[in-house]
């Protein structure tokens, strides 16, 4: 940015600042998501191509900070109203959505061990399992891609499954 563009919008920015902080404040009822909307909003205006030769420069940052923060209180309500309607409780330690070190350590191990398996795999085998749980590719999909029948894809895909349950013991307490 050349060094006339940004010592105005320093200006601009630092005769605005308070005054945009307020006006936003009162819309969000946080000084701090104000704070950011009012960076964001300069931000948003410096992106603006001649921007520094607009005739209403206040204004315009205004009225680009007002946008941003309607957008930010559209989204809270959206995830408000989501988490009312499917009953979506925020996640903590004490009901398990979390995990604690110890189970994320037992989490680790376990998908350790599903990888040890996978490298025991026949290669085609390995390979058509990989395609379908990672890239999410349809079994057709992989049979077109290795070039052979779905009925081969279905079979690699069943002998990965039960190679993985017998040799991986799974914890019932990661469940």
């Amino acid at each position: 940015m050349k060094p006339a563009r940004s010592k105005y919008f320093q200006h601009l920015f630092q005769e605005n600042h308070d005054s945009l902080v307020r006006f936003l404040s009162r819309r969000l009822s946080d000084a701090e998501e104000a704070k950011d909307i009012a960076q964001d909003a300069l931000y948003n205006m410096m992106q603006v191509k001649d921007a520094e030769h607009l005739e209403h420069a206040r204004a315009y940052l205004f009225q680009t900070a007002a946008n941003l923060a309607l957008n930010r209180i559209r989204k809270r309500k959206r995830h408000d109203q989501y988490v009312q309607e499917v009953g979506v409780s925020e996640p903590n330690e004490h009901d398990g959505t979390l995990a604690s070190p110890e189970r994320a350590a037992a989490a680790r191990q376990q998908l350790d061990l599903v990888a040890a398996a996978l490298k025991q795999l026949p290669t085609k085998c390995r390979r058509a399992f990989l395609l379908h749980r990672s890239r999410h590719m349809t079994y057709q999909q992989i049979a077109t891609e290795m070039g052979v029948s779905v009925s081969a894809i279905e079979k690699y895909i069943i002998t990965a499954l039960e190679h993985c349950r017998k040799t991986v013991r799974w914890d019932a307490t990661l469940d």
